[in-house]
C-alpha cells in the first residue's frame, strides 16, 4: 500500500510539474550533447580562436629586460652580402656577445654542417668551437624528428663538447599557428636550457622536474602540462611536456639588436650584459616565421627566435616574478562549467515565460558569461566560452520552443472554450492568468460569486411563421448576435445559447473576490439588460415594418455563488456555471410571463438589487416562491437608469 501511495504521489507530482520536468530533461540533454560534441573535438577550432581573441584583448605587458634578441635581419644579410654566414662570422659574433658578459647565449641556427670557403672552413670551425668554449654559456639548437622515418638535426660532437644543446621544435596548430611550447622531451628545449642557466645563481628559483609527479616547476609554480584534453584542445598532445605560451605581446615585443652592429662594435656592452641573448634570423626570406594568436593579417608573423624569447621570458618571469602560466581547469571541472551555464539557459526559459523578458535576461546572462571568462583569463585561467554559450543559448531556445508549444496548446484549449463567449480583452486576461485555473487542459471547478443573466424571446413561433424557412436562421442570428454583443460590451461572458434563449454570466472566469468587483458585476449585468431591451425594442419595430410580428424579450438576473468549470468530454469541453443562483435567474426570466416586468421586462432578485448602489430605477414587485423553490424570493423590476447614471459599459 505504501509503495502504491508513493507511486500515486509521484505520478501526481509529475502531472503538476510536467512542464518543468520536461524543461529539465531538455536542458540536461543539451548539456550532455554539448559536452559530448566537445569531447570529440567539434569545437576545437572555434575555442582556439576564442583563446586567441582573449590573448589579444589583454593589455600589452612591458618588455622583459632580461631577454634580448640579436637579430640577423634582411638588412644585416644585405650588409654582409651573403647567407648563410660562415662559422667564422658566427665565431666573431659569439665572441663579441660573450665579451659583454651575458647570462646565457642561445644560437637559433643549426651548425650540423660547417659553412665557409674550402680554404678557411676548418679554421672557421675551430674558431667557432673556441668562441663557444670561451663563452662557456652557449646553447645551440637541435631538431627532434616528429615523423617516423624523418631525420632530425643533432648537435655535432665537436660543438657538443663546448656548448649546451636544446631542441628548437615548436608545436603548431591548424593553420601553423603557434600557441604551445614544448619545453622538454628526451631532453630540454632551447628555452628551458637558457632559462636554467640564467637561474643558476638563484637556487630556490630554479626549474626542476619531479619524477614522481612527472611535472616541471619554475620557482614555486607548477608548469601546467597540455594533455590530450586540455582547455579547447582535443587529442593534441605530442608526447613531450607542452604548455601554453603566455606571450608578452605581438611580434617585436623584445629588444632587437642588429647582429652586424654587434660585429662592428657599435653596440654598448651594457645592452647585452647579464641578459639571455638569443641569436636568430628575422628575415622573411628565410621562412622561419609563424602566425600566432596576435596575427590578424598575413604580414603579422612572429619569427622563431621571438617565439623562443617568449618561452624563455615565460619561464624566467614565472620563477622570479610569480607571473602565472596560462592554465585550464581539469576536464571534468570544465564539463561542470558547461553544464552549469546550460542549466542557467534552461532554467531561465522555464521560469521567465515572457519572450521579451527572457531575451533581456538571456543577453544579461551571456554578458555575464563573457565577463566571467574574460576576468578569469586575466587571472591566467582559460575557461570554455563557446561550449558554455552554446549550451546557454541552445537550452534556452529549445525550452522556450517547448514552452511556446505548450502555451499554444493551452491557448487553443482556452480559445476553444472562451473565444466565442467573452470579449477579446477578457480572453487576454484569461490567458495571462491561465495558471490560476487551467490544469491538464481542463478548467478546474471552483466556487465563485457571479451575476447570472437569462434572456428569452416571446412570440418566437409567430415571428418564425411569418418568414420564409431560409430567412429564420438569419433573423435569429441577428437577434442573438445583438444580445451577445451587449453582454460582451459590458464585460460579461455568453455562457450558452438555448434555442432563442441566452445565458450570460458576469464575474467569470477570473473570480472577483472583492465586494466592489461583485457590485460592479451586478451593475454591468443590469446595464447590459437595459441595453439589450432597448436594442430588441428597436429591432422589433424594424421587423414589424417588414411584416414580422413584434417580439418581446424577458430578462431575469440573480447574483450569488455558483460552481464554475469545464463541462464535457476531453474532445468537447465547454465552460459553464452551475448552481441554485443560475436556477433563480432562469425562473425570474420565466416569471416575466406572470407579472408586469415593465417596459424592459427585466426582473432581478434582492441579491442583485442590493448591489446596484442606487444607480438604477427599480420597483418592488413581490415576494414569491419561484417554481421549484419553497423559499420566497424578493423580486424587483428594472425601469431604467437613475438620473446621471447613464450606461457607460464599464
Amino acid at each position: 500500500m505504501k509503495i502504491h501511495k508513493h507511486l500515486r504521489g509521484l505520478g501526481s507530482f509529475c502531472k503538476r510539474h510536467h512542464q518543468h520536468l520536461v524543461g529539465t530533461l531538455i536542458t540536461f540533454s543539451v548539456a550532455l550533447g554539448v559536452v559530448g560534441l566537445r569531447g570529440i573535438g567539434s569545437f576545437e577550432q572555434i575555442e582556439l580562436k576564442t583563446y586567441d581573441y582573449l590573448l589579444r584583448s589583454r593589455s600589452p605587458e612591458p618588455p622583459d629586460k632580461r631577454v634580448a634578441i640579436v637579430e640577423i635581419s634582411e638588412d644585416d644579410i644585405q650588409r654582409k652580402g651573403a647567407w648563410p654566414w660562415s662559422d667564422q662570422m658566427f665565431a666573431d659574433l659569439i665572441s663579441r656577445i660573450a665579451a659583454a658578459k651575458p647570462a646565457a647565449i642561445g644560437i637559433d641556427k643549426y651548425f650540423d654542417i660547417p659553412v665557409g670557403d674550402a680554404s678557411t672552413r676548418e679554421k672557421g670551425r675551430q674558431s667557432l668551437i673556441a668562441a663557444m668554449k670561451s663563452a662557456g654559456n652557449v646553447v645551440n639548437v637541435t631538431y627532434v624528428s616528429v615523423k617516423e622515418g624523418a631525420r632530425g638535426v643533432n648537435l655535432p660532437e665537436d660543438l657538443a663538447k663546448v656548448s649546451g644543446a636544446g631542441f628548437a621544435n615548436i608545436p603548431t596548430d591548424e593553420g601553423s599557428i603557434v600557441r604551445r611550447a614544448q619545453i622538454a622531451g628526451d631532453y630540454g628545449s632551447l628555452a628551458l636550457e637558457l632559462a636554467s642557466i640564467f637561474l643558476e645563481k638563484t637556487p630556490d628559483k630554479q626549474i626542476k622536474f619531479d619524477p614522481s609527479k612527472k611535472q616541471f616547476s619554475a620557482g614555486n609554480q607548477v608548469i601546467p602540462r597540455i594533455t590530450d584534453n586540455y582547455g579547447g584542445y582535443r587529442h593534441e598532445g605530442s608526447g613531450g611536456y607542452e604548455t601554453l605560451i603566455n606571450f608578452r605581446g605581438k611580434e617585436r615585443s623584445f629588444e632587437h639588436i642588429s647582429a652586424v652592429d654587434v660585429l662592428d662594435g657599435k653596440v654598448n656592452p651594457d645592452r647585452l650584459r647579464d641578459r639571455v641573448i638569443l641569436v636568430g634570423i628575422t628575415s622573411i626570406a628565410q621562412k622561419d616565421s609563424f602566425p600566432t594568436p596576435f596575427s590578424t593579417g598575413k604580414e603579422e608573423l612572429m619569427y622563431g627566435v621571438e617565439v623562443h624569447a617568449n618561452i624563455v621570458s615565460q619561464l624566467l618571469s614565472a620563477a622570479l616574478d610569480g607571473r602565472p602560466f596560462l592554465r585550464a581547469l581539469p576536464n571534468d571541472a570544465e564539463s561542470l562549467w558547461i553544464v552549469f551555464w546550460t542549466l542557467v539557459g534552461g532554467t531561465l526559459a522555464t521560469y521567465v515565460l515572457n519572450v521579451g523578458k527572457n531575451l533581456t535576461v538571456l543577453i544579461v546572462m551571456a554578458a555575464g558569461l563573457s565577463g566571467a571568462v574574460y576576468w578569469a583569463f586575466l587571472q591566467a585561467l582559460w575557461l570554455p566560452f563557446f561550449p558554455a554559450f552554446l549550451g546557454l543559448l541552445t537550452a534556452n531556445i529549445l525550452v522556450i520552443a517547448y514552452q511556446l508549444a505548450i502555451q499554444q496548446s493551452e491557448r487553443k484549449v482556452l480559445m476553444g472554450i472562451f473565444s466565442r463567449h467573452v470579449s477579446k480583452e477578457l480572453v487576454n486576461i484569461i490567458w495571462e492568468n491561465r495558471e490560476k485555473f487551467l490544469q491538464e487542459g481542463r478548467i478546474t471547478g471552483q466556487e465563485v460569486y457571479v451575476t447570472v443573466l437569462f434572456t428569452d424571446m416571446r412570440n418566437f413561433s409567430s415571428a418564425a411563421e411569418a418568414q420564409k424557412p431560409g430567412e429564420t436562421l438569419d433573423w435569429l442570428n441577428e437577434y442573438l448576435g445583438a444580445i451577445a454583443n451587449e453582454v460582451l460590451a459590458h464585460g460579461g461572458m455568453v455562457d450558452k445559447y438555448i434555442g432563442d434563449a441566452v445565458m450570460a454570466v458576469f464575474g467569470v472566469p477570473i473570480p472577483h473576490g472583492s465586494e466592489v468587483e461583485r457590485d460592479r458585476d451586478a451593475q454591468n449585468a443590469v446595464a447590459a439588460a437595459i441595453a439589450i431591451a432597448q436594442k430588441v425594442i428597436k429591432m422589433s419595430n424594424d421587423w414589424v415594418e417588414q411584416g414580422i410580428p413584434p417580439v418581446v424579450t424577458g430578462i431575469g438576473i440573480n447574483s450569488g455563488i455558483v460552481i464554475a468549470g469545464s463541462l464535457g468530454s476531453a474532445e468537447r469541453l465547454e465552460y459553464s456555471v452551475l448552481g441554485d443562483t443560475v436556477n433563480v435567474a432562469s425562473r425570474l426570466e420565466s416569471f416575466n410571463k406572470e407579472v408586469d416586468g415593465g417596459e424592459y421586462h427585466i426582473l432581478i432578485s434582492e441579491d442583485t438589487h442590493k448591489r446596484l448602489d442606487n444607480k438604477f430605477k427599480t420597483e418592488f414587485v413581490c415576494n414569491y416562491a419561484l417554481k421549484g423553490r419553497q423559499k420566497e424570493t424578493e423580486i424587483h423590476r428594472v425601469v431604467g437608469f437613475n438620473q446621471g447614471q447613464e450606461d457607460t459599459k464599464s
